[in-house]
C-alpha cells in the first residue's frame, strides 16, 4: 500500500512537471508573439514619425520661404499703404480745406440774406411809420454790417423823428469819420445840427458844404434851413415874410412838392415835437407846403396872409 501511495504521488508529480512544462512553452511562444508584435508596432510608429518628421521638416521650410515671400509682399503694401496714407491725408486736408471754404461762403452768403432781409424789414416799417421797431431792426443789422453807409444814415434819421438829438449826432459823427466825402451826410448832418439848435456848427460845416448846399434844390434848402433858424429865435415876423416868398401867389390852388429830391420827413417829425407856438405854427404849415401837402390858400388862410398881396 505504501509502494501504492508512493507511485501515485510520483505520477502525481510527474504529471505537474508535465503540466508546468507545457505552461512554461505557452509562456514562452506567448511571449516571443507578443514581442514581435511590440516590434512591429513600435518599428511602425517610428516610421511613421519619421514619415510625419521629413515632411514635417519640408512644410516647415516651404512655409518658411512662404512666409518670407509673404513679408516682401507685406512689406511692399506697407509702403503703398504709408503712401496713399499719405496721398489720403493731403486729400483730406484739402477736402477739409475746401468744406472750411464752403461753410465760410455759405455763412457769408447768409449773413448778407439776412442783412438784405433786415434792410428791407426797416424800409417797410419806416413807410408805416413804426419807428421804434424800425430802429431795432435797424441795430439788429449793424450787428451784421456795422459800418454799412445805408442802416448807418437810417439810425441818424430815426434819432431824429425820435427826437433824439445827441444820438443823432452821434451816429453822422461816425459817418462823416468813415465816409469823410459823401456830401450827402454832410447836409443831412447839417439839418440835424439846425433841428438840434446847434447853429454855430451848423454854420461851420454849412462852409464846408457851400457849393453842395447851394446846389441843392437850387438854393432852396437854404432857405429852409434858415427859416428853421428863425423858429428857434422865435422871429415869428422874418419867418412869415420868409413863408412868403415861397408862396406862388399866382397858383394858390397848386399842390406841388417844392424839394424833388430833398426828404422833409424829418423835418415834419421836428416840428410835430416842438411845443405849440406861433413860430411852430408857421414852420409846419411852412414844410407842409414844401411837401406838397397843402396848398397856398390853405398856408394863407392859416397864417393870415393876404393874397392879395404879393
Amino acid at each position: 500500500n505504501e509502494i501504492s501511495i508512493l507511485e501515485n504521488q510520483i505520477k502525481t508529480v510527474e504529471k505537474n512537471q508535465l503540466n508546468y512544462k507545457i505552461e512554461k512553452d505557452l509562456i514562452k511562444e506567448t511571449y516571443s508573439t507578443n514581442y514581435e508584435r511590440i516590434n512591429t508596432i513600435i518599428t511602425i510608429i517610428l516610421g511613421i514619425i519619421g514619415v510625419i518628421g521629413f515632411i514635417g521638416i519640408r512644410d516647415i521650410t516651404s512655409i518658411k520661404k512662404e512666409y518670407l515671400t509673404e513679408l516682401e509682399k507685406l512689406k511692399g503694401l506697407q509702403v503703398e499703404f504709408e503712401s496713399k496714407s499719405k496721398e489720403f491725408t493731403v486729400e483730406k486736408d484739402k477736402f477739409d480745406s475746401e468744406i472750411r471754404q464752403i461753410l465760410i461762403e455759405n455763412e457769408e452768403q447768409n449773413r448778407k440774406i439776412k442783412f438784405i432781409e433786415l434792410k428791407e424789414k426797416i424800409n417797410s416799417l419806416l413807410n408805416e411809420n413804426k419807428i421804434q421797431d424800425a430802429l431795432e431792426f435797424v441795430n439788429a443789422a449793424l450787428v451784421i454790417e456795422p459800418e454799412d453807409r445805408i442802416v448807418l444814415r437810417q439810425k441818424a434819421r430815426i434819432y431824429v423823428r425820435l427826437n433824439l438829438f445827441p444820438e443823432s449826432l452821434k451816429v453822422y459823427e461816425k459817418l462823416n469819420t468813415i465816409f469823410p466825402d459823401d456830401t450827402s451826410i454832410g447836409l443831412d448832418n447839417i439839418e440835424c445840427l439846425y433841428f438840434a439848435n446847434h447853429l454855430k456848427d451848423a454854420k461851420t460845416l454849412s462852409e464846408k458844404y457851400s457849393d453842395s448846399l447851394k446846389a441843392k434844390e437850387e438854393g432852396k434848402l437854404i432857405q429852409f434851413l434858415e427859416a428853421v433858424e428863425l423858429f428857434h429865435n422865435k422871429d415869428s415876423e422874418k419867418l412869415l415874410e420868409k413863408i412868403k416868398e415861397f408862396i406862388d401867389f399866382e397858383n394858390l390852388e397848386k399842390i406841388e412838392k417844392q424839394f424833388k429830391t430833398w426828404d422833409l420827413k424829418e423835418a415834419k417829425y421836428f416840428i410835430a415835437y416842438q411845443p405849440d407856438s406861433e413860430s411852430k405854427k408857421l414852420l409846419q404849415f411852412y414844410i407842409w407846403y414844401l411837401n406838397g401837402e397843402v396848398n397856398g390858400t390853405k398856408v394863407c388862410e392859416n397864417l393870415g396872409i393876404k393874397t392879395e398881396n404879393k
